[in-house]
């Protein structure tokens, strides 16, 4: 889980304000979208947090350094306690420098270093993109991905993998990355194909957000698929014969939605249901009522009639 020790606790007032600039094709998108954030490091400067608080934004990906010690981001603090009090939910990422799992690790611990326990509601990225990390091949660069991820979940925060979809696509061995979650940096219209679903998409470098633009003008923006906006079961009611079984479908956005879900059953005499799945097994004549919920805590429910 993200690690948080829910003390947090934080109001903000929005206003209806739309201050981010964006590539005119995505806007159309973005409606479908919960979950617009930004990236930041120093090159974005002191950032102006009660400007950034007026934009719609939902949460803030922070540089915390580079490599081993002593390249910590000279924003990284600012830029933390900012986007804290400016009510932003707020991940971090640390850029990899290295071409060994060693040296992985001792980024990683680096990065946790700079981090000193603070509470996290989004994940730490491994910025992975310099040419020097692929340069030992897909195996290498797959064990010094799965290092740094390792060890940063060791530490109780959720490990993430940054980079291109090209870099992403060719230079990873997923099956020895099922716990790291995806951030995909991809300019265009359309989300990247990737052979793992993306829980983040930095879809421009170019955007504009008051406040926290650098020198040249520019902001890069991301969206989340992290947390679902919506649910719902796409049969309201169904019926099932005694000892058979029957598979509950949903229907979760934004699409490619990442968040995590989890079903129930008010009567499990009745029916049970697999808490992750959704199977259902019908057990005995009865009525009950199989809900889901997702990470977000969005909830849906389903009638289930047993005769």
């Amino acid at each position: 889980m993200i690690k948080t020790n829910g003390f947090r606790v934080l109001a903000m007032v929005m206003t209806t304000l739309w201050m981010v600039t964006i590539i005119p094709v995505t806007v159309v998108q973005a409606a479908d979208f919960r979950g617009q954030g930004f990236d930041l490091s120093s090159y974005n400067g002191t950032v102006y947090w009660e400007q950034v608080a007026e934009a719609d934004m939902d949460f803030v990906m922070i540089r915390t350094g580079e490599g081993r010690a002593p390249d910590v981001d000279t924003q990284f603090a600012a830029n933390y306690d900012g986007a804290v009090a400016a009510g932003l939910k707020v991940g971090v990422y640390h850029v990899c420098c290295v071409r060994t799992p060693k040296e992985a690790v001792e980024e990683a611990e680096y990065c946790l270093e700079i981090l000193d326990g603070r509470d996290l509601d989004y994940p730490v990225a491994y910025d992975m993109e310099r040419k020097g990390t692929f340069a030992g091949g897909r195996e290498n660069t797959t064990a010094i991905a799965k290092a740094f991820c390792d060890t940063i979940a060791d530490a109780g925060y959720v490990p993430m993998i940054y980079s291109s979809a090209s870099f992403l696509n060719e230079n990873f061995d997923w099956k020895k990355l099922k716990n790291c979650k995806v951030w995909v940096a991809s300019y265009s219209d359309t989300r990247p194909k990737l052979p793992v679903s993306a829980d983040l998409w930095q879809y421009t470098k170019k955007g504009s957000l008051e406040g926290a633009n650098t020198d040249k003008g520019y902001c890069d923006l991301v969206y989340s698929y992290m947390e679902a906006t919506s649910i719902k079961f796409t049969k309201p009611t169904l019926t099932m014969k005694k000892n058979t079984t029957a598979q509950a479908t949903v229907k979760i956005k934004p699409n490619g939605c990442t968040d995590r879900k989890s079903f129930t059953s008010s009567n499990p005499k009745v029916v049970a249901v697999n808490k992750k799945t959704g199977k259902l097994t019908a057990k005995k004549a009865g009525k009950a009522t199989i809900t889901v919920t997702t990470g977000s805590g969005r909830k849906a429910k389903m009638k289930v009639v047993v005769k």
